[in-house]
């Protein structure tokens, strides 16, 4: 069975070689075989085929059998497919970790000075772009107010709280009413979570010290680009800012989701 080019260009995008893609398909094909069948079968020299087997066995494409000679067999394209994401996502989550400890420690060295204090965001993308910076710089605590008129754009902030999480960071998220049950799951993986019926604005407020306060704009029936907010590295706002959530978050009207 011959692949297709667009097939072909997928995998190697996954980061196979065409030596990998050949032995595999060939294993689809004919199920449990040798490194020299898997040869003769993919047309793949035998001084090839045994290095790209143990590849793919390592990227989680195939098993193989301790046996002389070892026999080797394809996995189900979508577990194959399923462990390599889980296995690029640890790997990403490392990488992050390495990067952070770096380039956080360079960015707070910047004196002070070189910093305007407060910042004018126009539009969802801006807003998300500094959101999610905030987010991945905190280093202690993180208070998130999040306001049901951006639900949509919650699973991008969601996604990123278990990696900050990993790093000790406290982290708490209260919504309002109205989020997707989906969306109050996600959050919950990597936060604590409580809900109140009404909100009004919202914002990141990270290690009492950065904040991003939610203006208005960018929800339904709205367009992206009308959404406003502000952000400041000034601790006297975030004081505030943290005062106000923690007003909220405590507050009869306030629950707790459970985990």
């Amino acid at each position: 069975m011959s692949v297709s080019d667009s097939a072909v260009s997928a995998l190697e995008g996954l980061g196979l070689t065409k030596t990998e893609i050949r032995s595999y398909v060939a294993l689809l094909e004919g199920g449990t075989m040798t490194a020299s069948e898997v040869s003769r079968t993919a047309r793949v020299p035998y001084s090839k085929v045994y290095q790209a087997l143990e590849s793919l066995h390592r990227q989680g494409w195939v098993d193989r059998q301790r046996s002389r000679p070892i026999l080797y067999t394809a996995k189900p394209p979508a577990s194959a497919l399923e462990e390599l994401r889980s296995q690029n996502e640890s790997e990403a989550r490392e990488r992050e970790k390495v990067a952070l400890a770096e380039l956080v420690g360079i960015y707070e060295k910047k004196g002070e000075q070189e910093r305007p204090e407060i910042y004018i965001l126009r539009g969802i993308s801006e807003i998300l772009s500094r959101v999610k910076n905030t987010v991945v710089s905190s280093r202690n605590e993180l208070l998130i107010a999040l306001p049901v008129g951006i639900a949509p754009y919650v699973d991008q902030v969601a996604s990123l709280l278990g990696t900050v999480r990993e790093r000790g960071v406290e982290i708490s998220v209260l919504t309002s009413l109205g989020f997707p049950e989906e969306t109050l799951t996600a959050l919950s993986a990597g936060a604590e979570v409580r809900t109140r019926k009404m909100m009004f604005g919202g914002g990141v407020i990270a290690d009492s010290k950065d904040v991003v306060l939610l203006l208005g704009g960018g929800g339904r029936g709205e367009s992206a680009n009308s959404a406003l907010a502000i952000w400041a590295h000034h601790a006297g706002l975030a004081s505030f800012a943290r005062d106000y959530f923690e007003f909220l978050w405590n507050s009869r009207e306030t629950v707790k989701e459970k985990g």
